[in-house]
């Protein structure tokens, strides 16, 4: 089987079927890429997100596949709009199964350079945008004794790398949360699983490229991922039950294994960086 293409859909088609979905981030990108999947496969999902145009062309999508999408204009940021957002979810789709936080944003900036403003905005964005979620679904799914929670991180919430050091920390924030709730709700018969990507293909991993890279344009041949590889992890996390997954498989335990000589992969990584300014700038010099 060629391995840069997963079997379609696991034969999770019947699993989800009559699921109720919340996805937060569902405008664009991997939260968008989620929602229609779960929509294709037969589940009622609230779709989250500030931008309801780009929210209604997907629920009319999710509808030609057999699925239902509500969307549900929601800015993560803001505590009294995301209950209320989760309160309209619930009542639209008759509860709440799943929720997928995947609403986020990325301002690369080598750390000197950073302005405080872009690290507050990520941190509401990536971190509070989760908490807000959470607190909301939680006290639902414990009444009903069940329940997934599926936390979009990153390989970048592992291991800290420039010039994404604010991004980073917000992502180091999602997990260590994650993991305090998944021990919180040990038997609870509510289910908290981390997933952790690599470089997607998404129109914000192509803007962050654009800033930290000038004269690039995009990433390198084969540094990222489609979305749908991250949809099958979600998946995967769900049916299985799975506290992590990462994004490609094994690039989890890389990263561990690079922990265990922190000086060697630092200077790998640096002379990365360093040869993407390089070629960035010779770039520029030949435009």
């Amino acid at each position: 089987m060629d391995q840069r293409v997963p079997p379609s859909g696991f034969g999770l088609g019947a699993f989800f079927e009559g699921r109720k979905v919340v996805v937060t981030g569902a405008s664009s990108g991997i939260g968008g890429d989620v929602a229609l999947a779960f929509g294709e496969r037969g589940a009622k999902v609230a779709l989250l997100a500030r931008r309801m145009d780009l929210l209604g062309g997907l629920a009319d999508k999710i509808a030609k596949a057999g699925g239902v999408g509500v969307p549900v204009g929601c800015d993560v940021t803001d505590r009294e709009q995301v209950k209320r957002a989760i309160e309209e979810s619930h009542r639209a789709l008759g509860g709440i199964d799943i929720l997928v936080n995947s609403a986020g944003t990325l301002m690369p900036a080598p750390f000197e350079e950073m302005e405080p403003a872009d690290l507050r905005r990520m941190l509401e964005v990536n971190l509070f945008g989760t908490v807000h979620t959470m607190q909301a679904v939680l006290p639902r799914m414990r009444q009903a004794g069940r329940g997934n929670i599926v936390n979009i991180a990153s390989l970048a919430g592992r291991r800290g790398m420039s010039p994404l050091g604010g991004y980073c920390a917000t992502k180091f924030a999602v997990t260590g949360l994650s993991e305090a709730v998944r021990m919180e709700l040990f038997g609870s018969g509510i289910t908290v699983s981390l997933v952790m990507p690599g470089l997607v293909d998404t129109p914000m991993a192509a803007e962050a490229v654009r800033k930290s890279a000038p004269g690039v344009g995009k990433a390198p041949p084969g540094t990222t991922m489609p979305p749908r590889w991250v949809t099958w992890a979600v998946f995967a996390a769900i049916a299985l039950r799975l506290p992590e997954v990462d994004v490609p498989p094994g690039a989890g335990t890389a990263e561990k294994l690079a922990a265990l000589f922190p000086g060697t992969t630092d200077a790998l990584l640096a002379m990365g960086s360093r040869m993407m300014e390089l070629v960035a700038a010779a770039t520029r010099r030949s435009t």
